[in-house]
């Protein structure tokens, strides 16, 4: 018990130099890991530079929420994320040990320290789909008084009180832009178009773009915006087929974590072959593996519908 408590204090004053000197733990996650990092081999090296390369499962979890948080204005808030990521996996080490589960022990360390992380990039998937929600009212309306009126910032100033959070403050950055910093209405189309990840809202950008060399390119611009439609009634009944396997997953999830304590009233004897026996424990390891692996699937299945051109 000594040997822990010497642990959690040497990782909390850990993370009080993190906090004390502002220090990017992404970078310096990454920075320790060139210091281990093997000599690469040429197969490496081409696959790296054809960007075929796979990166470790667990930085591609930490870009995707840096990058979620990044786009909804809340970047600041990545580094409470990984204080509570490490929290979260020092309470799962200690957590095994202290029921003597040393195999359970950094299957808990490796799960926990991804929760906040998972739950981040499920809430930046919920933001997506409103984005995505959004941008097929939002460019419907534009696009119809477009066609009208042939001028985009017209058709967009007009329409905006219409348009909603978080496609409304693209919309009102693009307009103010073009009336007070910059009459170059391609630039800032080409600018606004990489403000949103979505593929319908990039070809739309193009066509408008098109369309201030030549007026008559404005035909395109509804079947563009009709995609929008499609991908989201194929959205909706795609939700409606996953929703079953995620509340089954939940359901499971729960009734397996509570069996474990009930176990204890329930069979006396069964609870100490799982707590203190060695294929108890490997039982509970191969359970709380299973568990996080699904975690990873339930969230990539929950994705929204991409549009590839």
């Amino acid at each position: 018990m000594i040997g822990l408590f010497k642990v959690t204090s040497f990782i909390l004053l850990l993370l009080g130099c993190f906090i004390l000197f502002q220090i990017d733990v992404l970078e310096f996650i990454q920075d320790i890991g060139t210091l281990f990092r093997s000599k690469k081999c040429l197969r490496d090296r081409i696959l790296e530079a054809s960007g075929k390369k796979k990166k470790n499962s667990l930085m591609i979890l930490i870009e995707d929420a840096l990058h979620t948080l990044k786009t909804s204005g809340k970047e600041e808030d990545f580094s409470k994320i990984c204080v509570l990521s490490l929290s979260l996996s020092v309470g799962g080490l200690l957590f095994g040990f202290t029921i003597s589960n040393y195999y359970l022990a950094p299957v808990l360390c490796v799960g926990m320290c991804m929760l906040p992380f998972l739950y981040v990039k499920y809430l930046g998937i919920r933001l997506q789909k409103q984005i995505n929600n959004e941008l097929e009212t939002a460019l419907s309306i534009v696009t119809s008084s477009y066609i009208r009126c042939e001028d985009i910032i017209t058709a967009i100033s007009e329409n905006k009180e219409y348009i909603n959070p978080p496609v409304k403050e693209i919309f009102d950055q693009f307009v103010l832009e073009a009336n007070l910093l910059n009459p170059d209405i391609k630039k800032l189309l080409s600018d606004m178009k990489g403000r949103i990840d979505n593929e319908v809202f990039k070809e739309w950008c193009d066509a408008i773009i098109s369309c201030q060399e030549d007026g008559a390119l404005k035909s395109t611009l509804l079947p563009i915006v009709k995609k929008l439609s499609n991908i989201r009634l194929v959205s909706v009944r795609l939700d409606a087929l996953l929703y079953q396997p995620v509340k089954e997953y939940i359901t499971m999830v729960l009734l397996l974590i509570c069996n474990i304590p009930l176990m204890y009233f329930i069979n006396r004897t069964w609870f100490e072959i799982l707590i203190f026996h060695t294929s108890g424990k490997l039982v509970l390891t191969m359970c709380a593996i299973v568990i996080f692996i699904s975690a990873l699937g339930v969230v990539k299945i929950s994705k929204p519908i991409e549009y590839k051109r």
